[in-house]
This record gives structure tokens, C-alpha cells and sequence, in this order.
């Protein structure tokens, strides 16, 4: 296991969606995930869908050969529901298709350790990164801070936790372009 640190993230409180199935978590962060996409209005940016229809079977396996690994159970089943989120730029999770940045594995975040990048974290600073720690057989979500360091911080212990703590996480703020302002 890579080390890491505990330095800047704030802790999070999983327990209301330990409590429910991979499924339910990831339903239900997507329910959020519309809702704060309809009242941050960012949708009407983008030149395609921030919460597109999942991808097949078969976009999955070709999208596994490109990466040249086997993504966890957690992701696939989420590629298969939705192929990629978009909440605002930079909070973001990549997957098959292109309004996102595409996942890939990199081997020169940390000498010796393989990460799967699939996911923009621009809470702290734009670069940063959420990726699978693929040494690590059960894939648990690192965030990455390139401006604190750079620390490597458990973000969550796997994939449907950290969707979760994507959306609830993130707050839609004041739109500084309101149509009611004058």
C-alpha cells in the first residue's frame, strides 16, 4: 500500500450509504447529482450532457482493453448507468465519452505505484486528481494534491463512496451571471 497522509481533507461520514447496497449508492448519487446540476443551471453550458445514459457491455470491455486493466466492479457498474458526471469544471468523474478528461493510468504520480486517474478533485486547487491505487486489491479512491505537496490523501474506500462523497460533498454557490440581478 502506498502511504499516505491526512493533512488537508476533512473527514467524512460514510455511514448513511454504508448502510445501502453499490446500487442504491449509486442511484441515489445521481438523483443528487441532477439535482444540483438543475440548480447550479450548469447544463446549459456544456456542448453535451453532464449526466449521460450508461455505456454497454461491450463500450465497457473495449474501454478496459484501451486502459489495459480490469476496472473495479463499483466503476463498471456505474459506466453502466452513466458514462461519465459532470457537476462543474473540475468536479468531475471521467469515464466513456468525451465532455470529460479520459481516465489513464499513471505510473509517474509515484515511482513504482500504478494509479488509474478518473476523476478531477479542483476542491483545493485545478490538477488535482482522484485516481484507484491499483496496487491495492480492493481500489480505494486517492485524491491527489499537486499544490500541497504533493500529499497522496485517502479520499474514500472505494468507488460508490466516493461518488457519494462527490455529491454530497459539493455545494452549488451563487451564480454570479443571474438573470434576477440587474
Amino acid at each position: 500500500m502506498a502511504s499516505r497522509t491526512s493533512k488537508v481533507l476533512p473527514r467524512f461520514d460514510f455511514s448513511e450509504a454504508e448502510s445501502l447496497s453499490v446500487a442504491e449508492r449509486i442511484e441515489r448519487s445521481l438523483e443528487r447529482a441532477r439535482e444540483l446540476l438543475d440548480a447550479s443551471g450548469y447544463e446549459e453550458f456544456p456542448d453535451s450532457s453532464c449526466l449521460p445514459p450508461g455505456a454497454t457491455e461491450a463500450e465497457i470491455e473495449a474501454f478496459e482493453k484501451e486502459l489495459g486493466v480490469k476496472l473495479s466492479d463499483e466503476y463498471r457498474q456505474f459506466l453502466s448507468v452513466c458514462r461519465y458526471l459532470k457537476l462543474d469544471d473540475g468536479v468531475e468523474i471521467g469515464g466513456i465519452g468525451h465532455a470529460t478528461a479520459a481516465p489513464w493510468i499513471s505510473e509517474k504520480h509515484r515511482p513504482g505505484v500504478r494509479y488509474l486517474v478518473f476523476a478531477d478533485y479542483w476542491q483545493y486547487a485545478d490538477g488535482d486528481q482522484r485516481m484507484f491505487d491499483l496496487s491495492e486489491p480492493d481500489q480505494p479512491v486517492v485524491a491527489y494534491l499537486h499544490s500541497h505537496g504533493p500529499l497522496f490523501e485517502d479520499y474514500a474506500p472505494s468507488f460508490s463512496l466516493a461518488l457519494w462523497r462527490l455529491v454530497h460533498e459539493y455545494e452549488v454557490e451563487e451564480d454570479d451571471f443571474d438573470d434576477d440581478e440587474e
